[in-house]
Order: C-alpha cells, then sequence, then structure tokens
C-alpha cells in the first residue's frame, strides 16, 4: 500500500532538487567557463606584456637609431695623413680607447703599400657593460687622432637574441638591456711615399 507524501516531504524533495540542479550548473558549466574565463584573461596579459616588451624594444631601437646617426654624422676636422709605419702609435691609441672595456681582440690585416696611401686594416671585438660604454669607445674610436673610418659595425646586445647592425656607416638597430659585443672593422690610412708591396702583419 502507497503511501503519499506529506508537504514536508515535497518541499525535502524540491529542495533536493534544487541542489541537483545548481550543482550540475556549477559542475558543468559555471567551473568551465570560469576556468575558460581566467585563461582567457591570463592569455590577455601576457598578450598585453608582450606588447609592452615590444614597445620598448622599439623606442630603444629608435633611440639608439637616432643617437647613433648623430654620434657619425659629426664631421671631425680635417686629419693630416700619418707617414707609413704608424703601428706603433696607433696600438698605444687602440689600447688607450679598448682599456676601457671589459675586454677587446685585435687581429691585423694585411697592409697593402703598393699605393701612397696605404690601408691598415684591423678586426676587433670588444665587449662593454652596457649600450652607452659601447657608444662612447665607438665614438673615441671615430675621433682617432690619425685618420681612419669604421667599417661594418655590428652591436650584439643582451643575449644575442636581439642585435643590432650597422654596415657601412648605415645604421640598423634592436635593442634589448645587457652586455653589449661590438665587432667590426677599423682601417687607419697612412701616406707612403715609395709605394712597395703588401705586407703581412
Amino acid at each position: 500500500m502507497r503511501r503519499q507524501l506529506t508537504a514536508r516531504e515535497w518541499m525535502l524533495l524540491g529542495v533536493l532538487g534544487v541542489l541537483v540542479l545548481v550543482s550540475g550548473y556549477i559542475l558543468l558549466y559555471y567551473t568551465p567557463m570560469t576556468a575558460e574565463r581566467d585563461r582567457c584573461l591570463g592569455t590577455a596579459e601576457s598578450c598585453r606584456v608582450e606588447t609592452e616588451a615590444a614597445q620598448y624594444r622599439l623606442d630603444e631601437k629608435n633611440r639608439m637609431e637616432k643617437e647613433l646617426e648623430e654620434l657619425f654624422s659629426i664631421t671631425p676636422a680635417l686629419l693630416g695623413i700619418s707617414d707609413y709605419d704608424n703601428l706603433k702609435p696607433v696600438m698605444f691609441e687602440l689600447n688607450s680607447i679598448l682599456s676601457g672595456t671589459q675586454d677587446y681582440t685585435l687581429t691585423f690585416g694585411t697592409v697593402d703599400t703598393t699605393e701612397s696611401i696605404v690601408r691598415r686594416e684591423i678586426s676587433m671585438v670588444f665587449n662593454t657593460v652596457d649600450y652607452e660604454s659601447a657608444k662612447t669607445v665607438l665614438q673615441r674610436l671615430h675621433d682617432s687622432s690619425y685618420r681612419c673610418m669604421l667599417d661594418d659595425i655590428h652591436i650584439s646586445i643582451g643575449d644575442g637574441q636581439v642585435f643590432a647592425l650597422w654596415d657601412n656607416l648605415g645604421p640598423s638597430f634592436g635593442s634589448n638591456p645587457g652586455n653589449v659585443t661590438v665587432t667590426g672593422t677599423i682601417v687607419f690610412f697612412e701616406y707612403l711615399a715609395e709605394p712597395t708591396e703588401a705586407v703581412s702583419e
């Protein structure tokens, strides 16, 4: 014989049904949607940070490009060309300028003495603690006491993932905070009254 449910029991069943519906909503809809929302917010924040970092790098790139363009647009007073062989004075000056770097390496190329104007080509690599220090060294090299020309300068900043290139005095830069490595060539010009032949030093 079946007993009819009392009003109180019907009420309890109703409450239980509501709890089941709410639990189902939370488990099947609210929780997944909240997780997806949080993921989207996290992605948006990452994109914002990356955008700000990219803007910072772009601003630094533009700043560095402008500064180096200005630096090398300055034409110093015409310098007299030293007589050949001016290697020792050049070495003293290079050591004086590069002594302010963390370390440096110089490689001497073949000196062509078949013409009156001798080109003494020296490949160089040096490291500095920051971009400003590298710029100062380049400025001092550019303003050398002896007639010279900087060529094919590459500036690598930070861990090397971003680099700045300055090829034949035509700048195109990228930047990132960190130590700076500069590679390139400096060519000194000397006068030789009686040309002979190429000399390797």
